[in-house]
C-alpha cells in the first residue's frame, strides 16, 4: 500500500470511530504529544485531546455521523499532510460542516498523527471582503 493510501486509511478509519463512539479508535493513530487547533482552543497532548470528546458525545440528538469527502493526501517517507472537508451530524451542536487538516508522521513503520486542526468558513464580510461574500451568496 502507497503512503498516501496508508494516510487515507488512518483518516477514514479515525472518522469511523468517532462515528461509532469508540474512544480507543478515535485515539489510537494519534502521537503522546499530539498538537490540535480546535474550535475553542489549542491544546497538546493525547490526555486533553482524549477530553474533548466527553464534551462531543454529551447529549447526542441521534445517530453520530463523521464523514470525510474531498481528501487530499500528500505523502513522503516520513512526514505527510491531509485535508478533506468533513460532515458531522448527531451531537448537541446539530449538522456540521467543517474543515480538517491533519500532519503525520511515519512511526516504527506506522502512520501517527501529531496535529489535527478543525475549521469552519467565516461568513463575517469583515474578514473575507464583500468580493468573497458576493461568491458565497452565489454559491447556495
Amino acid at each position: 500500500m502507497s503512503n498516501e493510501a496508508e494516510v487515507r486509511s488512518v483518516i477514514e478509519r479515525w472518522a469511523r470511530a468517532v462515528s461509532k463512539g469508540d474512544r480507543e479508535g478515535i485515539l489510537k493513530d494519534h502521537a503522546d504529544d499530539l498538537s490540535m487547533f480546535d474550535f475553542p482552543s489549542h491544546l497538546r497532548g493525547l490526555k486533553d485531546y482524549d477530553r474533548t470528546w466527553d464534551f462531543f458525545f454529551a447529549n447526542p440528538r441521534g445517530p453520530i455521523t463523521f464523514r470525510p469527502t474531498e481528501m487530499h493526501v500528500e505523502a513522503g517517507d516520513r512526514v505527510a499532510f491531509a485535508s478533506c472537508l468533513m460532515h458531522c451530524e448527531g451531537t448537541s451542536a446539530g449538522a456540521l460542516d467543517f474543515r480538517l487538516t491533519t500532519g503525520l508522521r511515519k512511526i516504527d513503520g506506522r502512520w501517527v498523527i501529531v496535529h489535527e486542526h478543525h475549521s469552519v468558513p467565516t461568513v463575517e464580510e469583515r474578514f473575507i471582503g464583500p468580493d468573497a461574500s458576493q461568491k458565497a451568496a452565489g454559491s447556495h
